[in-house]
């Protein structure tokens, strides 16, 4: 497989900056995952990669060749689509043998790779129907397979499991995970779906207007994320973000206050909490919980073992999450005593949304 190098990589659509001065290294046989809103740049970028979209400006390398002027069919990658593009009048073994059969692969190494690809993705018993003879899932089988069948140093997908329905998707998303590891292949996937980036990727590279904003680990990511950006849009339900400044070592907004250990920083901020970084009192060690605030309990959203109980604080509204244990102590249109896990509070500077430490 091959690691991929985009250097000060630029891409304009007339006047409309798509993508802006990307720098990002996917290290050989890594699982990274763009992930973003529509619009961030994440499908270009990936466009980009695989030579269906040329740069403004820049340079973009795969293993130790520099691919920015080639043309896809001589760059070795192999792109799965979300609508799946397969040709309706073909047996599947045809559709994932295109490929082969246009670069006049002998017959016999076609069929040799058709089988392979075909019983990796447990679709040998399917390779005499035709597409619309098959599930959504099994269609997207068939694209992977035609991509496997290629051997090429670097995988790209671009939202493959959206047309799929809930279930389904979890399922492909593991038998997509147990490919990349019998392939050790490079991937570079593409999702507006942050549960998707998490679950998937070991790498992720978060971007919002072009611009990457964060790369780094599902748990870098989540647990210390290095913009106000990031931090809202990674996790579900979404972070509490809330206004106020810091003096003299405490939070202080027009809801609350609290007192907090460790920045400097003195100014306008923002706090962001998760709702699940939300507890009732004595929940956690004496040392890591905030002073106790009183909240509303505006209603109760039952998860099964988990409920999202949107709550006031004073005027402020937030989420919090709290698990079977403590159900029985949350009324709808009651009062609940809530405190912060210090240890996990997260602030952010006002003016630029920069993580303050």
């Amino acid at each position: 497989m091959a690691k991929i190098q985009l250097e000060h990589v630029e891409k304009y659509f007339g006047d409309v900056h798509v993508v802006k001065d990307l720098n990002l290294a996917i290290e050989d046989g890594s699982f990274t995952v763009l992930v973003g809103p529509s619009g961030c740049g994440k499908t270009t970028t990936l466009r980009l990669i695989a030579g269906l979209e040329t740069i403004t400006s820049g340079r973009i390398v795969i293993g130790d060749r520099d691919v920015t002027a080639l043309e896809p069919k001589d760059r070795n990658v192999a792109m799965v689509f979300q609508n799946y593009a397969l040709y309706p009048h073909m047996t599947v073994a045809d559709n994932i043998a295109f490929g082969l059969m246009a670069r006049k692969t002998p017959q016999d190494e076609i069929e040799r790779r058709v089988h392979r690809a075909a019983s990796m993705l447990d679709i040998e018993s399917l390779l005499k129907r035709k597409p619309k003879q098959l599930s959504g899932g099994q269609q997207q089988r068939v694209a992977i397979g035609r991509a496997i069948v290629r051997n090429p140093n670097v995988f790209l997908f671009d939202e493959p499991l959206s047309n799929l329905d809930a279930k389904l998707r979890v399922e492909m998303r593991t038998e997509l995970l147990k490919l990349h590891r019998e392939l050790e292949a490079t991937v570079v996937y593409v999702t507006h779906d942050q549960e998707e980036a998490m679950t998937m990727g070991d790498r992720i590279v978060i971007m919002d207007g072009g611009v990457i904003q964060q790369v780094g680990t599902p748990r870098e990511i989540y647990f210390h994320p290095r913009h106000r950006f990031v931090a809202g849009f990674i996790g579900s339900p979404a972070m509490n973000m809330i206004e106020g400044r810091l003096e003299d070592g405490e939070f202080i907004s027009s809801h609350f206050r609290i007192p907090l250990d460790g920045p400097a920083f003195e100014g306008d901020v923002i706090l962001g909490i998760r709702p699940e970084d939300i507890y009732l009192p004595g929940s956690l060690p004496a040392e890591r919980e905030t002073p106790v605030l009183t909240a509303k309990v505006e209603v109760i959203e039952l998860l099964g073992a988990r409920a999202i109980v949107p709550l006031l604080v004073n005027d402020l509204s937030m989420r919090a999450v709290i698990d079977e244990r403590h159900l029985e102590q949350v009324q709808e249109g009651g009062s609940m005593s809530i405190v912060f896990d210090r240890n996990r509070l997260h602030l952010f500077d006002a003016a630029n949304g920069e993580r303050i430490e």
